[in-house]
């Protein structure tokens, strides 16, 4: 059985890394249970663990690194995880990016901390896949987390990689649940489930508006009256981002090579022309 040697104050201490959106929403959910964390930011491409750890500390010493883009969670940030290795139950890796962009950060947080459970998203690439690429293989549990979501969801789903030994996903959730998710599991795929099931409905609504079938706002309202839908799709795309929701399509497309996940090229048009949704206040409405 594995042991878990965890600070005394609380059950639980994670290490979070990630896109910067995703990792301040968490930040708040972590902060509301009361479970201690700090944030690693996203490191660049290594050869070597040891010179890329000191190369982060150098940059966080020098100001390369700015603690102050996290806001009222700069002081959560850490350059050089040496300082604090070992002491996580939990490293927890929130972002869209592909795993190639994800893998140097990941690494180094795993290589020092080789009893915590590595919670990843799972927008992008499967678990398995990831644990692979990274190292971890046997510790990675996979989350369909997104953006807008990560606030609002009361139920989530989350996958164990292949690889994963049998104690890891229900220390995944030992987490997730104190955090006030109920978790689903499900199989290990791209996007998992709820998030690729709305992110095909928000591509099929966004050629309907190319194709002048119908309005962003008609389409939304039958969602909304026809199906009760809490919201719209479109208005869900504005939420969670258009970027994000395209890279997703673009991720299952790769997966898959079936055309029901093509992204619709209004989607595309819109990241051309910086209309992103609720975040630069365009995208399929616009906000004040």
């Amino acid at each position: 059985m594995q042991v878990f040697t965890l600070p005394e104050s609380s059950p639980f201490n994670v290490l979070l890394t990630g896109d910067l959106d995703f990792v301040m929403e968490f930040a708040h959910r972590l902060r509301a249970a009361n479970v201690p964390f700090h944030i690693l930011p996203p490191m660049d491409e290594f050869d070597e663990i040891e010179y890329e750890l000191e190369l982060v500390a150098e940059e966080m010493n020098h100001g390369a690194v700015d603690p102050d883009v996290y806001g009222e969670f700069s002081a959560a940030v850490v350059g050089d995880v040496r300082s604090t290795a070992g002491t996580y139950s939990h490293i927890v890796d929130l972002g869209v990016a592909p795993v190639i962009e994800r893998k140097s950060t990941l690494a180094v947080a795993c290589s020092v901390n080789p009893a915590a459970t590595v919670v990843v998203s799972t927008l992008t690439n499967t678990a398995t896949e990831i644990g692979m690429l990274t190292g971890a293989a046997s510790r990675v549990v996979g989350t369909g987390l997104a953006p807008s979501l990560i606030t609002t969801a009361t139920h989530i789903e989350i996958a164990a990689g292949l690889n994963a030994t049998p104690d890891r996903l229900p220390h995944a959730q030992a987490l997730l649940q104190h955090l006030g998710y109920a978790t689903e599991v499900v199989e290990d795929r791209v996007a998992l489930v709820q998030v690729r099931v709305l992110v095909t409905l928000i591509n099929e609504a966004a050629f309907a508006v190319m194709e002048g079938v119908a309005t962003p706002e008609d389409i939304d309202a039958a969602m909304r009256l026809g199906v009760n839908y809490p919201k719209g799709l479109l208005a869900w795309a504005d939420e969670i981002g258009i970027p994000v929701v395209t890279i997703i399509l673009d991720s299952l497309y790769r997966e898959y090579q079936q055309e029901r996940y093509r992204p619709c090229v209004l989607l595309k048009q819109y990241m051309r022309a910086g209309w992103h949704g609720v975040s630069s206040k365009r995208g399929f409405y616009t906000y004040d």
